[in-house]
């Protein structure tokens, strides 16, 4: 899904949250998979995307490397209950781009959280790279 609240645009998310992120201000649209949700960031231009890795045809981790070269400046939080499936750690989404991974299930406000977050760190390093 994609989120727009104010100044931080464009966020995505599962169909789950998408409601509660409204209720936030967000423009929340959804996708079912990996490539639905590439064709909605081309739309949408995402800062942040809320990514499970568990979807059909491409799979999250191959969504994840498809986001960063396309999108690299969008900001990942990887929701997902199936980390075992992957033989990965925390470390090892970030270390691929993810701005953070979060294991199901989630308090919709820890996710309110970390989508601040992820706005602010963008937001932060826009600002830093117009100085230079």
């Amino acid at each position: 899904a994609i989120l727009q609240k104010e100044h931080f645009t464009n966020c995505c998310t599962s169909n789950l949250n998408s409601p509660l992120l409204i209720k936030e201000n967000f423009i929340v649209a959804v996708a079912s998979e990996g490539m639905e949700a590439l064709s909605l960031m081309e739309k949408f231009k995402p800062n942040c995307i809320l990514l499970d890795l568990g979807m059909p045809y491409l799979n999250g981790k191959e969504t994840l490397r498809m986001t960063k070269w396309l999108h690299p400046t969008s900001k990942i939080i990887i929701i997902s209950g199936i980390t075992e499936l992957y033989n990965t750690t925390a470390k090892t989404w970030t270390d691929m781009g993810a701005f953070c991974f979060v294991p199901k299930p989630i308090k919709f406000e820890e996710l309110l959280i970390l989508i601040i977050q992820a706005l602010e760190s963008k937001t932060i390093e826009h600002e830093s790279r117009q100085q230079f």
